[in-house]
């Protein structure tokens, strides 16, 4: 329940950032089960809704809402800009070496670079990969120069993956040379997004025990900002991206210190 000893104004803000942690961690909620979550009148939780919808952080459906990137689902994620993703997964596995421990992101444009591994890669003959994403453990699963770690916990189905206090504690005890981070929205100001708090803890996480981190993120991306902030723009050393990327993004990434590499 928000603090009643903030301003007005201020415990607007608060009550908006609880409904929106809320519809982060499942992607839907209805009125009734904000207004009771939050000790609200259902009259205050659908102004707080037509708000946040006017902000474009979330969309009103009958009896609740939807988060704005939680409408598409994973299947549907998978088929869109699917040519850049693929030629994003093979450049992004092209920066893997022999014996590397690396982790993979859970999503769509992950999944492309765990089908990059499964190709084969030149001269690399064993790797040990961790990742929450389960389609891309059972992917990757039984090749046997990979020793693959499906990370446990949680279901979150939008995601195909594992989150929650039993994954974070396997990544905290893990080290990685090389962390596939992937994003659903990128600005420069606002930094590396997602759409879901949970799956950004895994995110925080996988950063903290690796010694490189490379965003896989293709140009749609680029100028979106998702509900919960992974890192600032200037944290994420290297970018693998597409050839549509625009002039905008090169530039404040070199302005940054972000190293784009482009897939052709």
């Amino acid at each position: 329940m928000p603090p009643k000893n903030l301003p007005d104004a201020a415990l607007a803000d608060h009550r908006r950032e609880l409904i929106l942690a809320t519809l982060s961690s499942g992607g839907q909620c209805r009125v009734s089960d904000l207004a009771r979550k939050f000790s609200l009148s259902e009259m205050t939780v659908r102004r707080d809704l037509h708000v946040l919808e006017e902000q474009g952080l979330l969309r009103r459906v009958h009896g609740g809402a939807v988060l704005v990137d939680a409408e598409v689902e994973y299947p549907l994620r998978a088929q869109k800009e699917q040519t850049q993703k693929q030629r994003i997964g093979r450049h992004a596995a092209s920066l893997i070496r022999d014996g590397m421990a690396i982790y993979l992101d859970s999503g769509t444009t992950a999944m492309e670079v765990a089908l990059a591994i499964k190709a084969g890669l030149p001269d690399v003959n064993q790797l040990s990969i961790a990742t929450h994403g389960i389609n891309i453990a059972i992917e990757l699963c039984g090749h046997p120069a990979f020793n693959v770690h499906l990370i446990g916990g949680e279901l979150y189905h939008n995601g195909l993956s594992t989150v929650g206090p039993v994954a974070l504690g396997q990544i905290a005890q893990s080290h990685f040379d090389l962390f596939f981070m992937g994003a659903r929205g990128i600005d420069e100001s606002a930094g590396w997004t997602n759409s879901n708090q949970l799956e950004t803890q895994l995110k925080h996480a996988a950063i903290a025990q690796s010694r490189l981190v490379c965003a896989i993120a293709d140009s749609t991306k680029w100028g979106h900002r998702g509900f919960s902030v992974i890192v600032p723009f200037d944290h994420v050393p290297l970018w693998v991206s597409d050839a549509d990327l625009p002039d905008t993004a090169r530039k404040a990434a070199k302005a940054a210190g972000v190293d784009v590499l482009i897939a052709t």
